[in-house]
């Protein structure tokens, strides 16, 4: 069995404030896709090739590859491919399945696995990965997950803008017990997401995630609970909150 991951780093990161990509922002002397690339570098499911979509070269200029090759060691780098992402989420994902349909033997394609994880998240444990492997071998598709701990309201789309001035406004309060928050990595057999990403083509359906893209297949999926610090950094309070793991957990 061939098993690959995307490492989806296409997007700039806006919401931190910073300049360049959220991906290159150091914390404790490392790039944030530095971290989030050791996770699989040094899994011992010993990944077969691990895919970076980046920024369009007219959106950041940037040399991806001599970045690896200058903060790789042990020819590390020769595992990776650097290719084009799109504007959305859901691009980076279509030109990654579609990268690897290219480079895969018709023959290897049945059994192949992928691996699809955020740039930004920095503490998945190799137990974790372990575990989504096993679900996926059962179930074609597995993702990680959390409990969802604070009471959650839904909102009208049109009145978002209100709560930023206070607005009164009419929220639907949803039932917390039948709700968990969809994290990463999301594991698929190679055909289960080829045809997600197909079928939600055909019908124009966008998504957030990837699992929601096979549960648009009508296919049910595994959810395995992650642990308590898999954030996802997307603010400049996150970097602090991540730094301060970091430190914690021992890692550099």
């Amino acid at each position: 069995m061939k098993i690959y991951a995307v490492l989806l780093a296409a997007g700039m990161g806006c919401r931190t404030g910073f300049s360049i990509p959220k991906q290159l922002i150091k914390i404790k002397n490392k790039e944030i896709i530095l971290h989030s690339l050791g996770i699989f570098l040094r899994s011992k499911i010993n990944f077969d090739t691990i895919i970076i979509p980046v920024p369009p070269s007219s959106v950041f200029n940037f040399n991806w590859e001599n970045f690896f090759k200058k903060n790789l060691l042990n020819g590390e780098s020769k595992k990776l491919r650097i290719i084009t992402g799109g504007k959305t989420r859901q691009q980076s994902v279509d030109n990654s399945i579609k990268y690897l349909e290219s480079i895969l033997p018709g023959s290897e394609t049945e059994n192949a696995v992928v691996f699809i994880h955020d740039s930004a998240r920095l503490f998945v444990t190799d137990e974790e990965l372990h575990l989504l492997l096993d679900k996926t071998a059962c179930y074609d598709a597995a993702f990680l997950c959390s409990e969802v701990t604070e009471t959650i309201k839904e909102i009208n789309h049109e009145t978002k803008t209100d709560i930023k001035i206070s607005n009164p406004v009419r929220f639907k309060t949803l039932k917390r017990d039948n709700l968990i928050s969809a994290k990463t990595p999301q594991v698929f057999k190679f055909k289960i997401i080829k045809r997600a990403l197909e079928k939600a083509a055909a019908e124009n359906f966008i998504s957030t995630d990837d699992i929601s893209l096979v549960e648009n297949l009508g296919l049910t999926v595994s959810p395995v609970l992650s642990n308590n610090v898999n954030i996802k950094i997307t603010s400049k309070a996150d970097i602090e909150i991540a730094e301060l793991l970091l430190n914690r957990l021992g890692r550099s």
